[in-house]
């Protein structure tokens, strides 16, 4: 109700003084005429009728302009004013404006169970397809449209650390809300969500068009325990390998990803899930960019451990609800779960180039990569090793190892702690792979790319 004050008054106090000038009825008139359009773009459900209006007054108020591509793309965004109020909870706090990819990371204490953990970082997302029509919470992904919501949250105080959340898209006319809040170890909500041993990761898809839309859903879910980003991996207890498939009646009630003695659990099959349709143990840089899995060709270029969970396409009538929803956690946990939400916008990168079958750092790109860190204290960095296609994909897997293990020394030496470098060794996967790839090489594939947070 503020905003709305904040906003509407400056138009109330310049009609006040044309009037108590004696300006004409005629402007006066008019003046009515626009307080009407104001007021209906904020009253209208979702932005749909008035759109224009509520973007001059954002940029009034604000004193800047929306970014292009919420103009260009107004379809895809809600401003908290026009949230259905049903699913304003009274401990919830609008963050009013706040647009962000919904993308997220989870952990157990100060341990990881998703990549990404404790920082404010995120290799999970979901695609959405509605009647042949991808979108995604994934700005780089190909052939989706991007998607970004309002954050709706209860946050730790003096902290980045998040309990519960709400994020809500729109797209084709499809209300999506994202919702991720902490259970206990009986998959049951709780009081005192601070002490959840799991966390439901639901979401509800509204038709509001008059229009069916067919709708299929897509989560990927990338795993990381306690700082390794290679787990082993089980189902109903049973170890399995990478590139496994599940389906219908062999879906498992669980799968288990563990490393020493922490294990994250994610359960598919339960009485307060949705299960999925399909399942599918592989490696992330293959699975993150799957939009249709049949049509892939699966090599074994990464150890890099991640599940894509699918729940078919289904017709979706006006006015109709689906609901996915798994659980994900540490079943015996005693410190409690938490989240942190995915800030690309506080990043920066620089991309090192190494010399073929080379993972010793050339001296010149140590020079710029300690210009590059500077004196500046960053919260934490992602480091991504690369090589191009030519020899075979284990070796290109251990090169790129390499080539992250002397970038991680020389940036711990730049003042960048250990255990605030994240690793991806990605192999061969994102190289160049025709024939004259495969046999000389391609230099620019040859590399590492490093990512700080301030």
């Amino acid at each position: 109700m503020n905003i709305k004050l904040r906003l509407i008054s400056p138009y109330n106090k310049k009609i006040s003084a044309r009037y108590t000038k004696g300006q004409s009825k005629t402007v006066l008139a008019f003046a009515c005429i626009c307080l009407f359009f104001i007021f209906s773009s904020f009253f209208s459900p979702i932005n749909q009728i008035v759109e224009s209006s509520f973007l001059s007054l954002y940029e009034n108020w604000k004193g800047v302009s929306y970014a292009n591509d919420y103009k260009e793309n107004k379809s895809n965004y809600l401003s908290s004013d026009y949230l259905p109020k049903s699913i304003l909870a009274p401990f919830y706090n609008p963050l009013d404006d706040q647009l962000i990819d919904g993308r997220f990371t989870i952990g157990y204490g100060d341990k990881s169970i998703l990549f990404g953990y404790p920082y404010s970082f995120s290799t999970s997302h979901f695609v959405l397809q509605s009647s042949g029509k991808y979108a995604s919470n994934n700005s780089e992904l190909s052939q989706t449209r991007p998607l970004k919501g309002v954050l709706i949250s209860e946050v730790q105080e003096n902290s980045d650390i998040v309990f519960t959340s709400k994020v809500i898209y729109t797209y084709d006319n499809l209300l999506i809300t994202q919702t991720l809040e902490p259970v206990g170890a009986d998959l049951e909500d709780l009081e005192n969500t601070s002490k959840g041993s799991y966390y439901k990761i639901e979401y509800e898809i509204e038709n509001q068009s008059d229009a069916p839309r067919d709708v299929e859903f897509t989560l990927l879910l990338d795993p990381m325990i306690n700082a390794d980003d290679i787990c082993k991996l089980s189902a109903d207890g049973s170890h399995i390998g990478m590139n496994r498939k599940f389906e219908g009646a062999k879906m498992p009630l669980h799968f288990a990803f563990y490393n020493g003695d922490l294990q994250a659990q994610l359960v598919t099959k339960h009485k307060n899930a949705v299960s999925p349709d399909m399942a599918y143990i592989g490696q992330w840089a293959y699975l993150t960019n799957v939009l249709n899995l049949e049509q892939q060709k699966i090599g074994k270029y990464t150890d890099d451990s991640a599940v894509l969970l699918r729940w078919n396409l289904e017709p979706l009538k006006k006015g109709q609800v689906r609901t996915f929803r798994v659980f994900y956690g540490v079943p015996k946990g005693k410190e409690g779960i938490n989240l942190q939400h995915h800030q690309p916008d506080k990043k920066s990168q620089i991309t090192l180039y190494f010399d073929a079958n080379q993972s010793q750092l050339k001296e010149e790109e140590e020079v710029r990569l300690r210009e590059f860190i500077g004196a500046r204290r960053w919260k934490a960095a992602l480091v991504e090793g690369y090589t191009d296609a030519k020899g075979s994909e284990q070796v290109n897997l251990e090169l790129s190892k390499n080539r992250i293990s002397h970038v991680s020394y020389a940036l711990q030496m730049f003042g960048i702690k250990y255990e605030k470098i994240l690793h991806k060794s990605h192999g061969e996967f994102f190289a160049r792979n025709d024939e004259v790839a495969r046999g000389s090489g391609v230099q620019k594939d040859r590399k590492v790319v490093v990512t700080v947070w301030r």
